[in-house]
């Protein structure tokens, strides 16, 4: 069970993050341009982004769910859930 939070936590994180960044709808997240022209990575931007739900209730909602991380977490940890499950269940029908 820990291994599939952790897991599903990692996994998450990465897919959301480049899916608020490339999306054009959102992009410029965590990769910006600066001041002076260059592009730079802002981290901080994105925590910023992931955190927002605890502050901002319109983020469960919905239509905004496609940019909310606890969300995302979520179903991915359901879908590792259910494929240990069906995992264990294969490995058992076997042993049998």
């Amino acid at each position: 069970m820990i291994k599939n939070i952790i897991s599903s936590f990692f996994i998450s994180f990465i897919s959301f993050g480049l899916y608020v960044e490339l999306n054009p709808k959102i992009g410029n997240i965590w990769w910006r341009i600066n001041s002076n022209g260059n592009k730079e990575i802002r981290i901080n931007n994105l925590f910023a982004l992931i955190f927002a739900p605890f502050y901002y209730l319109f983020y469960w909602f919905p239509n905004m769910w496609d940019i909310n991380f606890f969300i995302w977490w979520g179903i991915t940890y359901l879908i590792f859930y259910k494929c240990s499950i069906n995992k264990s269940d294969i490995q058992n029908k076997i042993k049998n």
